[in-house]
Formats: C-alpha cells, sequence, structure tokens
C-alpha cells in the first residue's frame, strides 16, 4: 500500500508540472503571436488613416472656392501606430521640441491636427499621397512631410518633401525604382498642378542632407524628395531624388 501511495504521489506531481509546462508553453505561444501581429496591425492601421486623409483632402481640392484661403486638416491619433525607428530624424530638428509637444497636448491630448498643403503624385511608381506642412513623427506616420526650411512647391528655390521607407512598399519605398526624366506632379489645395521632372537620384550621407534639403541651395525651381535607404547599411543613409521643371 505504501508503494502505491508513493507512485501516486509520483504521477501526481508529474501531471502537474507537465500541466504547468503545457501552460507557460501556451503563454508564450500567444504572446508570441501578439508580438508577430503587433507591426501588421500597425502598418494597416497607418495604411487606413493615410488613405482616409487623402481622400478628404482631394474633396477639398475639388470642392475650394478660388475666394477662399483653402485648408486642409485631419486628426490623426498621436500614439498608437509608431514606425520602428522613427526618432532617427531624417534631417536634424524635424522634430517637435519638448515645449511643443507639452503645448499640443494641453489641446489635443491624444490627437494631433495635420495641416496638408497638397498632394504628390507620381504615375511611374504608383505614389499618391498628402503632403502635411510639418515632417515630424506623427506626421509621417500617414502621409509625406513638407521640410519647413524649404520654400513651398512651385516657388523659386529648393521645395524638400520627406518620407518613410515602408518596407511593405508603401510612402516613399520605390524611390530608387524612378528614372531620370519621369514625371512628378504637386497639386496645391486650389488645384493649381506643378510638373517637374527627375534629373538625378544619389544615396548621401545623413550628415549631408542639409546640401540639399535647404530652400536656398537653388535660385531655380527644384522639388528635392528624401527616404531613408538601406543599400550600405541599417542607418545613416539617405535617397535623395531631384526633379526639376521641363
Amino acid at each position: 500500500m505504501k508503494r502505491i501511495e508513493i507512485h501516486k504521489k509520483a504521477k501526481t506531481k508529474k501531471t502537474a508540472v507537465s500541466t504547468t509546462l503545457i501552460i507557460v508553453s501556451v503563454v508564450f505561444l500567444l504572446v508570441g503571436i501578439v508580438l508577430l501581429l503587433i507591426e501588421p496591425i500597425k502598418r494597416a492601421n497607418r495604411r487606413r488613416i493615410s488613405n482616409e486623409a487623402l481622400n478628404e483632402i482631394e474633396k477639398k481640392i475639388v470642392s475650394t472656392d478660388p475666394s477662399e484661403e483653402p485648408v486642409a486638416t485631419y486628426v490623426v491619433p498621436r500614439r498608437g501606430n509608431e514606425v520602428e525607428g522613427e526618432g532617427y530624424d531624417f534631417i536634424a530638428e524635424t522634430e517637435e521640441t519638448e515645449e511643443e509637444e507639452e503645448e499640443e497636448e494641453e489641446y489635443y491630448d491624444d490627437y494631433v491636427v495635420l495641416n496638408s498643403i497638397g498632394i504628390l503624385y507620381i504615375d511611374s511608381i504608383n505614389l499618391r499621397y498628402s503632403v502635411w506642412d510639418e515632417a515630424s513623427q506623427v506626421s509621417l506616420r500617414y502621409g509625406l512631410g513638407h521640410y519647413e526650411d524649404s520654400v513651398m512647391p512651385g516657388q523659386d528655390g529648393n521645395a524638400t518633401i520627406l518620407g518613410h521607407n515602408y518596407r511593405d512598399g508603401s510612402m516613399f519605398h520605390k524611390l530608387g525604382n524612378l528614372s531620370i526624366g519621369d514625371e512628378v506632379i504637386f497639386i496645391d489645395l486650389n488645384g493649381n498642378e506643378y510638373y517637374y521632372y527627375v534629373v538625378s537620384s544619389d544615396i548621401v550621407s545623413a550628415d549631408d542632407i542639409l546640401d540639399y534639403a535647404l530652400g536656398n541651395v537653388t535660385d531655380s525651381q527644384r522639388l528635392t524628395l528624401i527616404t531613408c535607404t538601406y543599400e550600405y547599411g541599417m542607418t545613416g543613409w539617405r535617397r535623395v531624388v531631384i526633379c526639376e521643371p521641363d
């Protein structure tokens, strides 16, 4: 009888250990699945919001009264759809200062109001996105961003537009596929269309990016498109596409 009792206790202990291991394995499996789904969910949310914003801005351009000052805004979440590595700036001082962030939070809390200056079209790489009036972390999640130290598209000087290089093929991921002579169109909120054509496409060090991005790098009209690139390593390099009117 004593042997039977010892055997039962050992069997019960073994069963408890097995059950614990199964539970731990299931928990780890579920955690792994959740972690794998986080980025696809964020990506889907960013794509949905950027598409909805684009549709609203296109409607605004079509319906704008020429006698009125056009305004196209869209409210987006401040947090929740972050891009991996977005803290690594395209250009120094493109991000909001802590004071600006605190001031905005007093008014918008969990949301940010983005202001569009127009839409960028590049038919050859199937690109169509809103261009926001800032190149902040939040704005670049949902479209392209105008670099504030450059001129506006259509003005004399250099207009710079920044965008993420999403590995799913969106935003500026296909910028490197552009060929010399490809057409690039910017449409402002008044419906004015500005046509540019690719004249160069290069990979440059992030340390030299201001030589291409500032508005005063040329006196003639120019549109410069900039994104991160990975040809020469994971970080520290930028794809720079320069476009000029015909």
